[in-house]
């Protein structure tokens, strides 16, 4: 968006909620580390100053580079991760609703 950048960075939700540092590529050089904070949500965004493009009519500045924090729920889980995450709902006092499937519920009553 003119001298401006936006990267898309998408973390998990262990990531999110716990903190994290992550690479950035950047238009020169290498990339960039950049911190993820505990607590971060979905849509946050970082300003990277003067990361962006250079300015043609202004020589020496540059733009910003916005790095956009997207948080990837899984689709689908390991029983471990699915009892991990059982283990936290509780422990947050979060009501969940049994989403089992009708495949799920038969393995769990047959194991």
């Amino acid at each position: 968006e003119g001298t401006e950048l936006v990267y898309e960075a998408s973390i998990g939700l262990a990531q999110a909620a716990l903190g994290t540092r992550i690479g950035v590529p950047m238009v020169e050089g290498p990339e960039e580390e950049v911190e993820i904070r505990a607590g971060t949500q979905p849509g946050t965004e970082i300003r990277l100053r003067g990361k962006g493009v250079p300015h043609l009519r202004r020589p020496g500045t540059r733009g910003d580079l916005h790095v956009v924090v997207d948080v990837a729920v899984p689709t689908k889980l390991s029983r471990a991760e699915r009892e991990a995450l059982l283990a936290y709902a509780r422990a947050a006092d979060e009501p969940i609703s049994d989403g089992a499937g009708l495949l799920e519920r038969v393995r769990d009553k047959l194991a």
